[in-house]
């Protein structure tokens, strides 16, 4: 069972209706892509302490499961935000180079922030929503939903190679520290080279794991999910 499941099956709240958590997390998006600033960061707070405090998961833990989502959100903002121009007064810390001046655009650096704030609100929501809520239970909300069955499968494959994909990160990582692969700046570079090339390798791994398992299964092409019983 992954470390995720783990809490999510043995937190404070895991009794809760998943219609309800479903609407909370709901809420919390609406909340981190609505215009109104200082309400990000302050959801972004409470949610992150309520996760903590609602599956009693470490905040170390927590926030190493941040790891490997965070540089694919560093890259996307330093394509808002960097730049090149003619211009140097247009930009933050411009260097000159070949012609033309390479810096963080003055313009765009606010949307860049204000991008980097709402994505992270809304990771943290989704993780308060993984980590209160059994997979079962997710299934259910979306059969009760009547969400179409190829969403609710793609839903299963995708919830399955995430979460798979952050455990072999987290194993990757503490494996090549523990060698001292990031002690100094080249040494990182060569380790986190590295490391998405064994991601890479692991991803495909277990995908290939999973299709023999189907196959043992007599997968025909539609995954059968149980709803959830009905009691009289």
């Amino acid at each position: 069972m992954l470390a995720i499941d783990r809490y999510a099956y043995a937190n404070r709240i895991v009794d809760w209706s998943p219609q309800l958590k479903a609407i909370f997390w709901l809420l919390g998006i609406v909340i981190a892509f609505q215009p109104v600033l200082w309400l990000k960061p302050i959801l972004l707070v409470v949610v992150a302490w309520n996760t903590v405090y609602v599956t009693r998961v470490s905040l170390h833990q927590y926030i190493k499961w941040f790891y490997a989502i965070l540089p694919f959100l560093l890259l996307s903002i330093i394509g808002i935000v960097f730049t090149v121009t003619h211009n140097a007064n247009t930009l933050y810390g411009s260097v000159h180079l070949f012609g033309l001046y390479w810096g963080l655009s003055r313009s765009m650096l606010p949307l860049g922030l204000r991008v980097a704030l709402q994505a992270t609100t809304a990771i943290v929501c989704t993780y308060w929503f993984a980590l209160t809520t059994p997979f079962q239970q997710i299934i259910f909300f979306l059969k009760w939903a009547h969400l179409p069955n190829i969403l609710i499968e793609e839903t299963m494959l995708m919830y399955r190679f995430i979460f798979i994909f952050i455990a072999a990160f987290e194993q990757i990582y503490q494996a090549q520290k523990l060698r001292f692969g990031y002690d100094n700046f080249r040494l990182m570079i060569h380790s986190s080279g590295i490391l998405a090339k064994m991601l890479f390798e692991q991803v495909m791994i277990n995908y290939q794991s999973m299709t023999y398992a189907l196959d043992a299964k007599l997968y025909n092409g539609e995954f059968y999910v149980k709803g959830p019983k009905k009691h009289d």
